[in-house]
């Protein structure tokens, strides 16, 4: 179980971390630059005209960073979970239901939701059935009432009952930002989870699941309202991300798990031996037996990306990502062996230069260019196979 979360990992965070840097740096062009459907230029132009985009790719280059070292994961991933909801959404029914659209959001979405219950020790305790909170005093209970009732009204509304209009926007990037969520149907998905944390929240069951899942929805919709710069508007988006919020703080305990600094997965018994300990970690010791298992989703990542070679853009700066985990891995194995970490630097840099000059970045002549990569293949290759055969030694090596 472990190792197939490992291979998620590892694509994950060498999609994502890439992903985010090119929007603050490019380094590749941006996937989805120009598209002939309407919908999703739409929804792009508004993201970037408002700087929601900023915020989306500061989430993704987090969530990749965090996932990679092993930092607040859990929580990580529930943060980003309405970015890969919306990556899968732009990718599939605003892309008019491209195949290999859909399928590069589908990857994305069901890698966050993989790992997401890879970590699902951590986020039960949000979904106990019925939450209490001891000597919290009597205003949880008025304003979990009150934040519900206000979720329950906005979906009825919008679905049911119409007894007041969607505001259109009264500042021009309001109503870009409002008329792109509309003719994306993404308002009704916000409408919907606003409709049944509602319910939830007022029946007083699942209630921290419900709050953590419409706190996207109320941050979104405070982010609008400071958009739309309108005192009514203002007031109500800070008023429901204020409960949101407060409410959170209320439940805290419920969310513990989530907070833990570097939890296991499932498959993960003991730390030691953990993807911290292996991938993060470079100064301890990697037995042989784990060293040849953990390498196996490793190498399968590398080589997705690897593969497409310089003809995809984004292929090159995949491996560049695992070159990090490589090089701990094999660090901990070379302790073991009682040789030096430093026999890690030629695979290490010939790598680096080798997608660098498969991404366009530097050009060391025609020969070397030909020649680098196929370099780097037999050094990564060699080591490896070394590492994989190598007994052994009585004493660590951590120098």
């Amino acid at each position: 179980m472990k190792y197939a979360i490992w291979f998620v990992r590892f694509w994950y965070v060498a999609w994502m971390i890439p992903a985010g840097i090119e929007h603050f740096y490019h380094i590749y062009p941006q996937p989805g630059a120009g598209t002939p459907h309407p919908l999703a230029a739409e929804m792009l132009s508004a993201l970037l005209s408002t700087h929601l985009f900023d915020v989306v790719k500061a989430v993704e280059l987090l969530l990749g960073l965090a996932v990679l070292f092993g930092f607040f994961t859990p929580l990580w991933l529930l943060a980003c979970m309405p970015v890969a909801f919306c990556v899968f959404w732009w990718d599939a029914p605003l892309s008019n239901w491209s195949t290999n659209s859909v399928i590069a959001g589908a990857r994305v979405l069901a890698s966050n939701l993989l790992l997401c219950v890879a970590y699902i020790a951590s986020l039960r305790a949000m979904f106990t059935l019925r939450a209490s909170v001891a000597g919290a005093g009597k205003w949880v209970p008025v304003a979990r009432v009150a934040f519900g009732a206000l979720m329950l009204a906005n979906g009825v509304n919008h679905f049911f009952l119409p007894l007041w209009p969607t505001p259109s926007g009264a500042t021009a990037l309001s109503a870009q930002l409002m008329t792109a969520l509309v003719n994306s149907s993404l308002l009704d998905v916000c409408m919907l989870i606003e409709l049944v944390a509602g319910v939830l929240i007022l029946a007083g069951t699942f209630v921290p699941a419900a709050l953590c899942t419409v706190m996207a929805v109320s941050t979104c919709a405070l982010f609008w309202a400071l958009l739309d710069q309108q005192p009514v508007t203002l007031a109500l988006g800070l008023a429901a991300f204020a409960l949101n919020g407060l409410l959170m703080l209320a439940y805290l305990p419920y969310y513990k798990g989530v907070l833990q600094r570097a939890p296991l997965t499932l498959g993960e018994t003991d730390p030691h031996t953990s993807w911290n300990a292996l991938f993060v970690q470079p100064g301890g010791r990697t037995s042989r037996a784990q060293f040849t298992v953990a390498l196996v989703p490793l190498m399968l990542a590398t080589a997705w990306y690897a593969v497409k070679g310089p003809a995809v853009d984004y292929a090159p700066w995949g491996v560049l990502v695992l070159v990090y985990p490589a090089v701990a891995l094999h660090i901990g194995r070379l302790h073991d062996m009682g040789r030096s970490p430093w026999l890690t630097l030629v695979p290490a840099v010939l790598s680096v230069l080798a997608m660098l000059v498969w991404a366009g970045r530097i050009s060391l002549g025609a020969t070397l260019d030909a020649t680098v990569p196929v370099a780097a293949l037999v050094a990564c290759t060699g080591l490896a196979a070394w590492c994989c055969r190598a007994p052994a030694h009585a004493e660590a090596n951590s120098v």
